[in-house]
């Protein structure tokens, strides 16, 4: 399989719990709530997506790879659909999490 199909694969589902579990977050019954076992369900998905990466790539690398493409989708979703501010921290860790990308690329 593609590995860049896996990885949006999982980052998408990583997401999509997020947003559930932030839907969650400001209901009273949050954690009972319908909206936080769907984000959980999402979370355990992408399980299945790190086991086919962990077969051809170092953990490392599929880690930074992950960790950059959720923190910058993430602060996206923040802004666009719960209008979170995106200051100048998350203009810097953005920048930083495509930097980490550029230098797990390198071929050593």
């Amino acid at each position: 399989m593609n590995t860049a199909l896996i990885l949006m694969a999982v980052c998408l589902m990583t997401l999509a719990g997020d947003y559930f579990i932030k839907l969650a977050s400001s209901r009273p019954d949050g954690l009972n709530s319908v909206m936080f076992v769907t984000g959980a369900l999402l979370y355990g998905l992408p399980a299945f997506g790190w086991f086919f990466l962990m077969r051809s790539h170092s953990l490392a690398a599929v880690a930074v790879f992950y960790s950059a493409s959720t923190l910058l989708l993430m602060a996206a979703l923040g802004h666009v659909v719960f209008r979170e501010p995106l200051g100048l921290r998350e203009m810097i860790g953005g920048t930083l999490a495509i930097m980490s990308v550029a230098v797990m690329s390198w071929e050593t």
